[in-house]
């Protein structure tokens, strides 16, 4: 069996991760089937049955892009015969002949919690992919013939905006590792951690609102950490240290108290990180931090668009009311195996 694997898109951040997480996973269980993976650059290494074709042209912009999605990636991929293609990009190859399934896991389109306008300079590149890339992916979703998502309120969110049958939808949770640590680092009450980037969703504002709402109580020692290039962010409580090695998240998973404020992800990876450590958690009120945290103890939830509620939680770690307790670690199994047996049977 032949199956064409079409990831052009990834190079970094969740796209990546799904794409080594899917590989190493075909590399441990299947030794028999022929793969191609269609790349952007030589991020895999090839095996006897692995095989990787670089397009670097389809990568370059975005409107090569949709061009290769619905015109010319017919042909190409058709030429190398495949009994099935595997989409892990959102967005399927329009028009190939052979079976498809979709892996969807950008959000954006599917969320309800904010529409973003074109004329708004910051909200630009996500009304994008609100708008136009997620009117190609809602269309994906329609014409695959199986599509795979990571949790059960994307799941609902897919239906209720394509309306496809629930039927031909799997949820497949991604897999979840803990950062590497030799022992828990002892919890400090002033020092709060968020791992992200500078997407207009990860909510960064309601951080610094909820900050000067401290200071302006006469909350002055404390620290928030974000990873973040250096001097993106100026206020006397947060610190901007740019990317952390994986192998460092531990300690800060451990020894601060995590804040997530973002209101738009498909599972948020560092929810489950920290939990997995038993990490205290700041979460915004959101349908995928209630499913992915479950019943989850030290975790404690506010209205992404409030400041001041946030500011109530950290006010409330700052005094030791609220503190990282010992609990039963969080943890979620990973779901490759289904997703490698549905494509082999091309069917649910």
């Amino acid at each position: 069996m032949r199956i064409v694997v079409n990831d052009i898109a990834a190079s970094r951040g969740g796209a990546m991760t799904v794409l080594k997480q899917f590989y190493h996973h075909i590399r441990r269980v299947d030794t028999e089937n022929e793969w191609i993976f269609l790349l952007g650059d030589h991020y895999l290494e090839e095996t006897d049955n692995i095989r990787v074709i670089v397009r670097q042209d389809v990568k370059s912009s975005w409107l090569k892009k949709i061009w290769f999605d619905c015109f010319a990636g017919r042909r190409f991929i058709d030429e190398l015969k495949p009994d099935v293609v595997v989409s892990l990009q959102n967005i399927i190859t329009f028009g190939v002949k052979a079976p498809q399934i979709v892996y969807v896991h950008q959000s954006i389109p599917f969320q309800n919690t904010k529409r973003f306008s074109f004329f708004k300079k910051r909200e630009r590149v996500t009304a994008f992919y609100q708008h136009i890339i997620g009117g190609f992916i809602k269309a994906s979703v329609k014409r695959a013939d199986i599509v795979i998502v990571q949790t059960a309120w994307m799941k609902e969110a897919v239906v209720q905006k394509t309306h496809v049958s629930s039927g031909k939808i799997i949820t497949a949770f991604p897999d979840v590792s803990i950062p590497p640590h030799d022992e828990r680092a002892p919890f400090e009450k002033n020092r709060f951690f968020y791992p992200t980037n500078n997407e207009i969703y990860k909510n960064i504002d309601t951080i610094i609102q909820a900050c000067t709402l401290l200071n302006e109580q006469g909350h002055t020692d404390f620290e928030v950490t974000l990873t973040l290039p250096h001097g993106t962010i100026h206020h006397r409580n947060i610190a901007c240290i740019g990317s952390v090695p994986y192998d460092n998240m531990a300690h800060y998973y451990t020894s601060s108290t995590l804040l997530f404020p973002s209101y738009i992800e498909t599972v948020g990876l560092p929810l489950l990180e920290a939990a997995s450590l038993s990490g205290l958690i700041l979460s915004a009120d959101c349908a995928f931090a209630r499913e992915v945290l479950g019943d989850y103890e030290n975790v404690r939830f506010f209205d992404p668009f409030s400041p001041k509620e946030l500011a109530l939680l950290m006010k409330e770690v700052l005094s030791g009311n609220l503190y990282s307790k010992d609990c039963t670690v969080y943890e979620h199994t990973s779901d490759w195996d289904r997703v490698y047996r549905c494509i082999l049977q091309k069917s649910i």
